[in-house]
């Protein structure tokens, strides 16, 4: 994982999952924005990461727990997760021992999809969000129904690192996902 972070560690921390399709840096705005009252921590999913291998959920968990550790964070003000994000953090926190005071989910994916569906969705989501690499954005609105300007920069960003194998890996229910 990659880790970005705003604000001074002796702040109350404040940490970001990010959504499918784009990294930690989709969270920059409003991490810039708080920087001044709070220590604001945005990961980036190994599946986003140049020569980073996804191995597993927990792998993820341990990983960001091993850099609050890091960082001396003791408990956290808030956990804000979007979409897909919400998933790994609804994980994080069922693991974590750091007090969290609350937590907020825009938009999270707790549906249960049966593996087989999984697998034949995935090739499709990766080459969606390539897609938007490729095209510096133009498919943004045909792809997500969005065509909001200012959020094309993170997508293209996350689709121009995407991995099929460890995307797979991570969204697909194959082993370490």
């Amino acid at each position: 994982m990659l880790f970005q972070t705003y604000g001074d560690r002796r702040n109350p921390a404040v940490l970001f999952f990010h959504a499918m399709g784009v990294t930690g840096a989709s969270s920059e705005p409003i991490a810039k924005y708080l920087q001044d009252r709070y220590f604001c921590i945005l990961p980036t999913s190994t599946v986003y990461c140049e020569g980073q291998k996804y191995v597993s959920k927990l792998d993820e968990i341990r990983q960001v727990e091993d850099f609050l550790h890091r960082q001396s964070v003791e408990r956290l003000a808030m956990v804000v997760a979007s979409s897909i994000g919400a998933d790994l953090a609804m994980a994080f926190l069922t693991q974590t021992k750091l007090p969290v005071e609350h937590a907020f989910f825009d938009g999270g994916q707790f549906a249960q999809i049966g593996k087989g569906t999984r697998r034949i969705m995935t090739p499709f989501l990766y080459f969606a969000i390539r897609s938007l690499y490729w095209s510096k954005g133009g498919t943004l609105k045909k792809v997500l129904w969005c065509d909001d300007d200012s959020i094309k920069p993170y997508f293209i960003a996350a689709g121009g690192k995407s991995d099929l194998y460890k995307f797979a890996a991570a969204y697909s229910g194959q082993p370490g996902g």
